[in-house]
Parts: C-alpha cells; structure tokens; sequence
C-alpha cells in the first residue's frame, strides 16, 4: 500500500479553499434590505410611566424548609399515636432539616424500632436520630 507524502496533502488543503473562491461567480458586495417593520422606529409618542405601587409588607413568614421541618414532625407524631403497637410510649418527635430526633421512654425494643420506621418512611426524611429508652428497672 503507498502512503502519500504530506507535501501533497498540504498542497491541496491550501489550493482547495482558493478554487472555491475563484469559481464563485457571485459579487461580494452585499445588498442592504429594509429592516422588518418590527424594528422601524415608531413615531407615536410613548405612554407616560405609571407609579410603581407600594410594597407590602407581611409578617414574617415561616421558611419552606421550616414549614417542611413542621409537616414532617406532625405526620411522625400522628403516625406514632395512631399506631396500637406503640400504646403506653412516651415519644417526642422534633426534625431539623430533613434529620428528625426521636426521644423519650418505650415499653419494650419493638416500640424503638416501630418508632424508628415510622420515622424514616416519611417522605423529606434525611436521617432518624433514635434517642429512645427502655424503663430502668
């Protein structure tokens, strides 16, 4: 098989570009159409500006990641107190973004770790912090 010696390909990769712009018959004047109609200028004077209203102010509204913080604590907490395995449990419930904190006292093990998935089957739920305890005896 023969190999092409690189003189030849630079040859034409620099002749090439030329015989195209030889064999162009076209001018290279361009022609100057009218701008769309869209973009003339318009003679009719503009509307005067009109006053900005006033802001108004609200109370202090609680963040979404407070009010999402809040929801995901109401549904543990309704899920725990509805639920009849976790009848005699003392349980709080708090969340902090995304991580919900589990403390208080449980009757037996089966309870911490009903709690716990109560906990983590919400959604927004990042990480359960499981600080509940069995009664001293």
């Amino acid at each position: 098989m023969r190999q092409e010696s690189p003189s030849w390909r630079k040859a034409f990769l620099s002749f090439f570009p030329l015989a195209l712009l030889w064999g162009c018959d076209r001018p290279l004047t361009r022609v100057a159409q009218p701008a769309p109609a869209a973009f003339r200028e318009v003679s009719a004077p503009l509307p005067a500006p009109v006053a900005e209203p006033a802001p108004v102010t609200t109370p202090q509204s609680p963040s979404r990641e407070q009010l999402t913080d809040s929801a995901i604590t109401g549904r543990i907490k309704s899920a725990i107190q509805t639920d009849p395995g976790m009848k005699g449990a003392d349980v709080s419930v708090s969340t902090d973004r995304g991580v919900v904190l589990l403390a208080g006292i449980v009757k037996t093990p089966e309870q911490t770790a009903l709690a716990s998935a109560h906990a983590q089957r919400q959604d927004g739920v990042m990480r359960v912090d499981n600080h509940l305890e069995l009664p001293r005896t």
